[in-house]
């Protein structure tokens, strides 16, 4: 059983679809029955910046969303044994507008082509690897596979940043960003502070 969430990770919408948590990894094959072949640039976010950071996904038009999702996690680009694949969904951004749309497991590329892409010129889109399903009582599910719940901090984190850190007063900017050090420094010793990378990170 699973929660869906909006655009947003911090706006919460309501039901969700009853979904396994468990995905063995062979379930989704990453091969299609041919067609053009593409080059996709998915971003998702990294915890060594708020920026974006991308894996470049070669598929065909015949190629399902899931088995692109499916290929990025079992890279190890997020990180070791993702299990709660489910959790996973694919955000189709228009850059130069508000559009936005989550696109099903089970659209083929070429179909999101068709139904999006030849709205507006390629380079305008972006699609996002987000977290899209909540698992019920996801912090016992989340101890299980510690890489999509640092995956979910970091894209909690980048939503703040990005819409709500501006609004929040200073005393609460101070304590988010304390936690923020301490969480992140906390298996760092002092020489590893002393390096310039790690002490303007720190700034």
């Amino acid at each position: 059983m699973y929660e869906v969430m909006s655009g947003d990770t911090l706006a919460w919408k309501g039901a969700s679809p009853r979904q396994s948590s468990t995905d063995p990894s062979h379930e989704t094959e990453f091969t299609g029955d041919g067609g053009p072949v593409k080059i996709l640039k998915v971003c998702f976010c990294t915890n060594n910046n708020l920026g974006k950071n991308f894996k470049l996904v070669k598929c065909d038009s015949s190629w399902k969303i899931e088995a692109i999702i499916r290929s990025i996690l079992v890279s190890g680009r997020l990180g070791p044994n993702v299990e709660l694949s489910k959790c996973y969904g694919l955000m189709l951004k228009h850059l130069k507008s508000e559009e936005l749309h989550w696109l099903h497991p089970a659209l083929t590329v070429g179909e999101v082509e068709q139904r999006y892409e030849s709205h507006h010129v390629e380079a305008e889109w972006r699609y996002d690897l987000r977290i899209r399903y909540i698992p019920v009582n996801f912090l016992e599910k989340f101890k299980k596979d510690r890489s999509t719940f640092l995956y979910f901090y970091q894209q909690v984190r980048s939503d703040y940043m990005q819409s709500h850190a501006s609004k929040v007063s200073d005393g609460m900017a101070l304590q988010l960003g304390c936690l923020e050090i301490r969480r992140f420094y906390k298996d760092m010793n002092a020489k590893g502070l002393e390096k310039k990378s790690n002490f303007e990170l720190l700034e």
